[in-house]
């Protein structure tokens, strides 16, 4: 029952967050919705209706604004606009259109009014490479030719939405798969290469471009992206090379999944998609807090893994870590004064530390990144210990072997959801 009610209480969150981030070109269908170009307002001869949840206008101002050719063909009732390299043909009464000879389904169809012919604002802008967006606030749709984004390493000027994006790090693909993007080239991931299992799907004919800490600059160089989308804490020593092979934007680390989706989302006209899983992340936190109470508060964890040479490691910061403070659990005092100066883990070198390692929960993601096993039987035996077997989230059966691609190497939007996932178990909120 208690089950239940959560999964049927967070679904109706999900809902009304969706329902909230995806109002855009459906609100105030009654009233005037305003359109502006670059922060200035256009006028129309013909006002912009809503059809189907779809704003659309007169495709000839709209066009003419965009320094665009256009034509229409009265016989066939065809709009054809034509800016750069981007043919765009929209037919009257037809919910197909095609971009550059490629069939596109509309979610609205062209229409006359007033002798006008009225076309899609979004599929139109953004099949032009515009980025179109929608501010509820003042029922604005918000067009823009070029935009300066601010980023970890100074700030970038795109001049069209890019449409070959390569990207550097795990949580990149991961939030690339999330919003509907395929990059032309993206770093391989840290285990089932080329890229995890649950996102592979998304990542069909995407260039290898190796490890996410030696990107191949060369293939880089090779496929002629009009982005790169990097981390500071991965690539600021090549952040020269890669700017000089095509923008380029940081992101400050490789862990922060809300603000990565939201950077990359802001560059790729997907802030509709962002919008929507920020609002529904906040929502299913906002449901886990409340189920699992002021438990959160007085609960310690732990984070740790086992490596190759011997020694352990609590972590103080990153992906996992980061998502377990939001949802209000808190590290262990003897974690924190351990910590040597800004590290963002503490190492334990010998068994005789164990102790370190305890928390109420621990949970450890160790994984054979060498290949040979041999993680393993440290882990084995650091756990065989008597001093292992003393430690109170030990002895209280709280201690979880969890997954490292969802809880640390993925570090998107989707392994964050996944996580989240897991916590419901291992707190018996299920």
């Amino acid at each position: 029952m208690q089950a239940t009610f959560k999964s049927r209480f967070i679904a109706l969150m999900l809902i009304l967050a969706l329902s909230v981030a995806l109002v855009p070109f459906t609100a105030n269908a009654a009233g005037a919705v305003s359109v502006t170009l670059n922060g200035s307002k256009l006028s129309f001869d013909t006002s912009p209706v809503i059809k189907d949840g779809t704003t659309l206008v007169p495709y000839r101002t709209i066009a003419e604004k965009l320094n665009a050719k256009v034509g229409w063909n009265k016989q066939t009732q065809k709009v054809t606009v034509t800016k750069g390299t981007k043919t765009v043909v929209l037919t009257v009464g037809s919910k197909t259109a095609t971009v550059n000879g490629k069939s596109v389904k509309l979610d609205a169809v062209p229409t006359v009014k007033n002798g006008t012919t009225l076309v899609p604002l979004r599929f139109l802008g953004e099949s032009l490479g515009i980025w179109v967006n929608w501010k509820a606030a003042t029922s604005t749709v918000a067009l823009e030719t070029k935009r300066t984004i601010s980023h970890a390493m100074g700030s970038t000027t795109l001049t069209s939405v890019p449409q070959r994006v390569v990207v550097l790090t795990n949580g990149l693909v991961d939030s690339s798969v999330y919003l509907g993007v395929k990059p032309v080239g993206a770093v391989e991931s840290y285990a089932e290469q080329p890229w995890y299992t649950f996102l592979r799907s998304g990542m069909a004919g995407v260039k290898n471009l190796g490890d996410e800490t030696q990107p191949n600059l060369e293939a880089i160089v090779k496929l002629k992206p009009d982005l790169i989308i990097g981390s500071k804490m991965r690539h600021e020593k090549i952040y020269s090379q890669l700017k000089a092979i095509a923008p380029t934007l940081m992101t400050e680390d490789v862990f922060s999944f809300k603000s990565t989706i939201a950077l990359e989302a802001k560059a790729l006209n997907k802030e509709t998609k962002a919008d929507a899983f920020l609002a529904s992340w906040n929502s299913k936190v906002a449901a886990f807090k409340k189920e699992i109470g002021s438990k959160a508060k007085s609960t310690d964890v732990s984070v740790i893994r086992f490596n190759p040479d011997g020694s352990s490691r609590a972590y103080l910061d990153g992906f996992a870590i980061n998502i377990l403070k939001e949802l209000g659990f808190k590290l262990t005092q003897a974690q924190l004064k351990a910590r040597v100066g800004e590290s963002t883990v503490v190492t334990v070198t010998n068994q005789e530390q164990t102790k370190l390692l305890d928390a109420d929960y621990i949970f450890d993601f160790t994984t054979d990144w060498v290949g040979d096993g041999g993680v393993y039987k440290v882990q084995k035996d650091w756990t065989s210990s008597a001093l292992w077997k003393n430690l109170e989230a030990v002895k209280n059966g709280k201690y979880y072997k969890v997954n490292v691609i969802t809880w640390n190497y993925s570090a998107g939007p989707m392994a964050a959801k996944a996580m989240l996932d897991d916590l419901y178990f291992y707190f018996d909120l299920e």
